[in-house]
């Protein structure tokens, strides 16, 4: 009933066992077997489409025709698979030594988001700042009145904040500036007695983003924040440039761009000339030459106030970057989402946030 076959189907049952027994492994063999009988764009789904055009007294033969060449093929490949499993299976036998220790298992490693931010510590630390952190859990007090949040902005309507349903007034942060409310509120006599304090807060946030490429429900945050006497914004400009170089090279620009923040007077986005193009456009900087990496400004006198500092004898600025988005822009990688799928072949090509 061969004859009942298309041509290039007798060329292709003609090739076959050549092409069988050039399979060297198992992946060549699953390239054949798609090729001859897979589900689609194989040989067989070809002459199943054939089947169904068929003429209705020409159906049984031919489908007795398709049946029994299919059966030949998947016979072959099975058998060829056996002797290939032998093979492999005789060379790891082969090659073992019982007088070798076995192989270690593979060990564990920290987060590449975690790398990174321990990174941004040690950039900070030889500037004398040391690192706080509280709870991912707070008060409306800490994390919206502290900082001179009004009672009226969007930030604090349930759309965008995760509250707790159980403990009325509490929720999940929405960014680590509590922490700085707190350690205001906590130093504040260490700050009379030594002149000032700089302190960084890293850790996870909190907000009810949608997931895509960019954006999470639960992402990181460092922050930073300076306080002393006489500080104005040509310190807080002085020490970014500082760290920004050290993280991104030491031919970095930056700019500093009018914006507004509650809890800091006169705010800023602080930009850094692209690192991936050098400033000469790319997808990444959408041609400026430029990207936005974190916002900035002078605490504001609420904010001191607020954690019993007098806003006539000290001042200070602050700083916030997501971790997320430097790791993104560093790694040159597309989708935010690929840091939490937990892919090891994906965490292990991230050595480059150390």
């Amino acid at each position: 009933m061969d004859h009942l076959l298309p041509p290039e189907i007798a060329e292709a049952d003609h090739a076959f066992p050549e092409a069988l027994a050039a399979c060297g492994d198992l992946d060549a063999l699953l390239r054949v077997k798609g090729a001859y009988i897979g589900r689609e764009a194989s040989h067989v789904a070809r002459l199943m489409d054939l089947l169904k055009a068929a003429p209705k007294e020409r159906k049984r033969d031919l489908g007795a025709a398709i049946n029994a060449l299919k059966n030949r093929w998947e016979e072959a490949l099975k058998a060829r698979q056996t002797e290939l499993e032998a093979v492999k299976k005789a060379a790891a036998g082969g090659a073992w030594d019982p007088t070798l220790p076995p192989p270690l298992p593979a060990r564990g490693a920290l987060h590449p988001l975690n790398r990174l931010m321990g990174r941004l510590v040690e950039v900070f630390r030889p500037l004398g700042f040391h690192v706080e952190e509280g709870s991912e859990v707070e008060t409306e007090r800490y994390n919206f009145d502290g900082l001179n949040i009004p009672a009226d902005h969007p930030a604090r309507g349930s759309a965008d904040t995760f509250y707790l349903a159980t403990h009325p007034g509490h929720l999940l942060r929405t960014h680590t500036s509590p922490v700085q409310v707190h350690t205001l509120e906590k130093l504040s006599t260490h700050i009379q007695e030594t002149g000032g304090i700089r302190f960084l807060a890293p850790g996870r946030v909190y907000r009810k983003d949608e997931i895509d490429p960019t954006h999470s429900p639960m992402f990181h945050q460092v922050e930073g924040m300076l306080v002393g006497h006489g500080i104005g914004m040509h310190h807080l400009k002085g020490t970014l440039e500082y760290a920004l170089r050290a993280l991104f090279g030491p031919a970095t620009e930056i700019r500093l761009r009018p914006s507004y923040f509650p809890f800091v007077e006169p705010g800023c986005e602080v930009d850094v000339s692209c690192p991936l193009c050098g400033s000469k456009g790319c997808r990444v900087c959408k041609g400026s030459g430029w990207v936005e990496i974190l916002g900035a400004g002078l605490i504001h006198p609420n904010v001191l106030e607020f954690a019993g500092i007098d806003s006539r004898e000290w001042s200070g600025w602050a700083f916030g970057m997501g971790v997320e988005r430097m790791a993104m822009m560093l790694s040159q990688t597309p989708d935010l989402r690929l840091f939490f799928e937990n892919d090891q072949r994906f965490i292990e090509a991230m050595g480059g946030l150390d």
